[in-house]
This record gives C-alpha cells, structure tokens and sequence, in this order.
C-alpha cells in the first residue's frame, strides 16, 4: 500500500508587533491566528516582518526577515560572529546595554507574577558588574566552555542548532583567554574544553579526560598556560602546570580546582558576596548553613565574622576546595551531601544562604530549609522561573521577600542571576 504524504505547508509571512520578552530571550508578538509566536533577533517594541517556521497548538516560532520599525535600543553588534545561524554564545548584542539591563529586569518581575503568583515583591533595577578596562558587556568572562566540532576546531553552539560554530577569538572572554579558543589546538570531535583565568593572572585549559587518547589532543605549550585532563569524576588524570586557579573575593582568597564550579565574572561574584551580606546581616553569635556550597564562596566571605559556617555540598572537589578554603575560620565544617540529605543532618541555622543549580531548590529543600527557623534566607538564582518557584515556596512556608536584586551577570545574553532576600515572619 502507497502512503501519499500531504503537501507541506508553505511558509508563512506576516508583520506583527512585538511587545512581550519571552523567558529564553526572544521577543514575542502574536499572530494574524492569535498564535503567541517567537521571534529571535527582535526586540520587544519592533514591528517586524517574519517567516513562521514552527507552528503548535498554543505558539508558534518564526524567523526575522526585516525590522520594519525598530527600537531605539538596537545597535550594530560588534563580534562578526554574531547573527543568525552563527554563533550561540550570544543572543543579544543587536541591543544596548542599559536595555538589556532593564529587559533582565522585566524578565525577573513577569515570572516573579506568572509563575509565583507574586506581584507585590520590590525588583530593583539591575546592577552590572564592568570587567575593569574591557568595553562594557565584554571581556568578563574567566570562565568559558568550548566543544569541538566535527574538524577538531573549538567553538560554540551555532544559534538554534547542535552544530559546533568554530570561534578563534572570543569577546567575551576575560583578556588572558580571548585568543585562546584559537591556540589550544585541534581536540576530538564532540569534546569539551573548559577555559579558566585566576586572579593572579593564571590560564588553566580543562580537558576532558575521555578524549585523552593521543598527544595530538594536548594543547600545544604557551606560556603561562596549564592543562588538566579530568575524568568524569572529577579526577585530574594527566596535565602539565598546576591544576587549579586562586580567586580573590572580598578580601578572601579561594583555591578552585580544575573541576569545581566557580562564578564566571570576577566582579559579579564580589557583587554577590555584597548582596548576601546585605540580604543576611549576619552577626558574630550567627550559625550560617551556605547550601550548594561548591569552593565556599559565600561560607568564606559572608561567615567570615560569624560563629560558626556549615557548607554543605555534594560534589567531592568542589566539597574538598571548601574544605581548604575554610580552613582559616574559627569554627567550619564541610557536608558532603546534597542538599535535602545536607540539611537533615542540621539542627538549626540563624542564617542560610543557597546557589542551587538552573533548576531551582525546589520545594522540598526549602521545605527543609523552613524547618530550621532561619530568620533571613539569601536565594541566589541564575534563572527567573526557577527563582519564582522557589520565592513561592518560600512564601507559602513562612516567609517573606523583602527585595530582588537582578545582577547582569552574563551581559550579551538573556541570563540573569538574582539575589532574593527572604526574611521569616514572625
């Protein structure tokens, strides 16, 4: 029996309106059916011509032909490999700065309503963090991921596609890795290369340590540049240089090895470490619980002057750098756990602060978290739907948001990090 597949659908073009900015960054608009539809490359506020690629039952996606009126806030982006088809790295450079800004936060304040159901928290305007002597958004980045493409070359992920966009030099990098992505040499197809630069001035390439298999995959020697293979463990199996890179903070400094996570803006992670303080208002007699501790960043600067610091973190580098980097305090220990097992270990805290991952704490930590009578909570979030869940939960056990702080953490994109302070009511 012959199949005969129906026609396909001729692409569809309209001119719509774009008033709305969706959680990834597009702009959004509706069309002639009352379809929301997406449309990347346009700004919130243009009218625009596209081409609908992708229709579902409630939305659409569709592709930028012509901006037929554009916002004032649209600029020529600088790095030639930004635009459609290109590099992924990026999604807003076409906008200006201070617009970004104040879309990131918009963004915070509509999930904040829509998906927490909470319209009466104070969002202030976000703070951006500048990389000293680089132009404003650019060169912040001291840590970057890179993956191989099919020819070996590093790159990043082309916009909208799993291809590997090749990258010899990247702007947003910190100025000791920019050139980097170029000279690292050729790396197995599908592999990834983590690029890191320390405070002291220190380069340190991350090589995964499965595609390890021939000398021609170890970076060719540079000056002042050290590798390490790391397993999936996070285990430094091969390497030449020392393995880990010292941040500085707030006056703290942190060993991080090749394997933990770290904050990419140096900048952004002394603004974060301000923000939590000024969230806890920590006292000497204060318990502070740092959950999704990783190196000790916010248990090593925030309790600093506290009675006693519990940092509770479950992977095992990461958990042995704060261990290090919390040597110095009068009174610390580190829990390898995760965070709900973590925290059932507890008996109480004063104040608790949690980085948790893109997904959020989820009710069950917090839960966890209220159980233990805090009287100020700091939630750090790197995605605002994430924050508005766990803001949400966090209301509903107890507590209340005094303010949200939006941080321009990674200008040129659509991410936002956010510190919510969270203060029990009595």
């Amino acid at each position: 029996m012959t199949t005969t597949r129906p026609p396909a659908t001729p692409a569809v073009e309209e001119e719509i309106d774009c008033p709305g900015v969706a959680h990834g960054g597009e702009a959004v608009g509706r069309l002639a059916d009352g379809r929301a539809v997406f449309v990347p490359g346009a700004i919130p506020g243009e009218r625009v011509r596209v081409r609908v690629t992708e229709r579902r039952a409630r939305f659409a996606r569709a592709e930028l032909l012509e901006v037929i009126e554009p916002s004032p806030d649209r600029i020529q982006a600088p790095c030639p490999h930004f635009g459609p088809g290109r590099c992924g790295g990026c999604t807003w450079q076409h906008i200006q700065p201070a617009a970004q800004a104040a879309l990131k936060a918009r963004l915070v304040r509509e999930q904040l309503a829509h998906v927490g159901g909470l319209d009466d928290i104070e969002v202030r305007d976000t703070l951006r963090p500048q990389a000293p002597g680089a132009p404003e958004g650019f060169g912040y980045r001291e840590r970057a991921t890179l993956t191989a493409g099919a020819d070996g070359r590093l790159g990043f992920l082309r916009s909208g596609s799993h291809e590997v966009y090749p990258v010899d030099r990247c702007p947003l990098l910190a100025a000791p890795l920019q050139d980097l992505p170029g000279r690292i040499g050729r790396q197995p197809a599908g592999s990834r290369v983590r690029l890191r630069a320390g405070a002291g001035g220190e380069r340190l390439a991350v090589l995964e340590a499965a595609a390890m298999r021939s000398a021609q995959a170890r970076p060719p020697a540079q000056p002042g540049l050290a590798w390490a293979a790391v397993q999936a463990n996070g285990k430094v199996r091969d390497g030449e240089g020392n393995p880990y890179v010292t941040e500085a903070v707030a006056g703290i400094r942190l060993h991080v090895s090749a394997a933990s996570f770290y904050q990419v803006h140096r900048d952004g992670a002394d603004l974060l470490v301000r923000l939590v303080t000024r969230a806890l208002r920590p006292r000497s007699s204060d318990v502070l619980v740092d959950l999704y501790a990783g190196v000790g960043l916010f248990a090593a600067t925030v309790g600093a002057g506290v009675r006693e610091v519990v940092a509770v973190e479950s992977w095992k580098p990461a958990a042995q750098d704060a261990e290090r980097n919390l040597r110095r305090h009068r009174s610390a220990k580190v829990v390898r756990d995760d965070a709900l097992r973590g925290l059932g270990k507890l008996r109480g805290a004063d104040i608790v602060v949690l980085d948790p991952p893109r997904a959020g704490a989820g009710g069950k930590v917090v839960a966890a978290v209220a159980k233990l009578a805090p009287r100020g909570v700091a939630l750090v979030s790197c995605d605002p739907a994430a924050l508005a869940r766990d803001v949400r939960a966090f209301v509903d056990a107890g507590y209340e948001a005094a303010w949200v702080q939006p941080v321009d953490l990674f200008p040129q994109t659509a991410h936002v990090e956010a510190v919510t302070a969270l203060r029990r009511r009595d």
